[in-house]
C-alpha cells in the first residue's frame, strides 16, 4: 500500500501541487509506503470485527479494537496497540482504543469497490455524508473529505477528534487458507520522517496505490478501511467542529492542541498466536 499524493482541499484541489517534505528529512518524495504491516495471516480467516457499533472506538468493538473472534476460533484478536508504536500515539481513555471503521466492501465486477452501502455509521451518522472513498481494480485508492461538512461530523463522534492513522485490511480470495493482511499509515511516523503537512484546520485529499495481488499473490476478496482517533486536550478551537474536519482527513492540529494522554495497554489481554 502506498500514498501517491496529498493535496490541500480548500474547496478546490490543485493536483499539480502536492504537499512536500522538509528539507534534509529522511522522507523526500512520493510514493510513501505504509509504515507497518501485519500479515499474511492464514488462520483464523478474517470473518469478524467488520461491523463495529456504535463505531466510536470502544474496546472490543471491531477488529482493530481487540474484538475476539475468527472462524472456528474464540480466542483470536488484534491487539489495539499493534500499530500504536509512536510516542505520540494514544488511546482516548482506558476503554476506548479509538479505531474507527470508515468503510467495508466486497470485490465488484465493475472495477470500483466503494459504493453508498460501503460506508460505516458512527452512532447514527453515516460517514458517506462526510467522506468520499475510492478503491478500484486498477490498483488505485483515494480519500476526499467535504470541507463544509463540519457540524454534522462533530456531532457524530460526540467528541473532538484528530485521526492519526489510516489503515487498510485486505483479504485474499476465498481459498482454503484465505490469507489476509493489514497495512497501516502512521502519520506521526510520517511527520517524524519529514512529511510537511500543514498544521491547523487544513483539509487534505489523499491518493494512493495498491498491488492487486498484494495478499500472498492472490486477488482480493474484500477490503476494510479504518482510521484511529486519539485523545487531545483542546485549549483553543477557532470554529465549531474544526477538529472533526481535521480528523476525518488525517490532519494534525498544531498549536491549538496539546497535552496528549498516554497510550494504555492491558498486559492481561491475550495476544493472538499469529502475531
Amino acid at each position: 500500500m502506498k500514498i501517491t499524493g496529498i493535496y490541500e482541499n480548500n474547496g478546490s484541489i490543485n493536483i499539480n501541487n502536492p504537499i512536500g517534505f522538509r528539507s534534509g528529512a529522511a522522507l523526500s518524495s512520493y510514493p510513501i509506503s505504509s509504515t507497518s504491516c501485519l500479515g499474511f495471516i492464514t488462520d483464523p480467516n478474517n470473518a469478524w470485527g467488520k461491523s463495529p457499533s456504535p463505531n466510536v472506538g470502544d474496546l472490543y468493538d471491531g477488529l482493530l479494537n481487540g474484538q475476539i473472534g475468527g472462524t472456528g476460533n474464540t480466542d483470536y484478536y488484534i491487539d489495539p496497540n499493534q500499530f500504536l508504536t509512536n510516542d505520540n500515539d494514544a488511546w482516548v481513555d482506558a476503554t476506548t482504543p479509538g479505531w474507527i471503521m470508515l468503510a467495508q466492501s466486497e470485490v465488484t465486477s465493475n472495477g470500483e469497490w466503494i459504493n453508498d452501502s460501503s460506508y460505516k455509521d458512527v452512532n447514527e451518522y453515516n460517514l458517506n455524508q462526510f467522506i468520499d472513498l475510492s478503491f478500484n481494480n486498477n490498483g488505485e485508492w483515494s480519500l476526499l473529505v467535504d470541507p463544509g461538512a463540519i457540524d454534522g461530523a462533530t456531532q457524530a463522534l460526540g467528541r473532538p477528534a484528530v485521526f492519526d492513522h489510516l489503515t487498510f485490511v485486505l483479504k485474499g480470495s476465498n481459498s482454503a487458507e484465505a490469507p489476509w493482511a493489514i497495512f497501516d499509515f502512521n502519520f506521526w511516523d510520517l511527520l517524524d520522517a519529514g512529511l510537511d503537512i500543514s498544521l491547523g484546520d487544513t483539509a487534505y485529499y489523499f491518493t494512493g496505490s495498491w498491488q492487486p495481488n498484494v495478499v500472498n499473490g492472490q486477488e482480493l476478496s474484500n477490503v476494510g478501511i479504518w482510521a484511529h482517533d486519539p485523545l487531545f486536550s483542546i485549549t483553543q478551537v477557532s470554529a465549531p467542529g474544526t477538529l472533526w474536519l481535521i480528523g476525518l482527513v488525517m490532519v494534525f492540529a498544531g498549536g491549538t492542541l496539546r497535552g496528549r494522554s498516554s497510550k494504555i495497554s492491558d498486559g492481561g489481554w491475550r495476544k493472538s498466536s499469529y502475531q
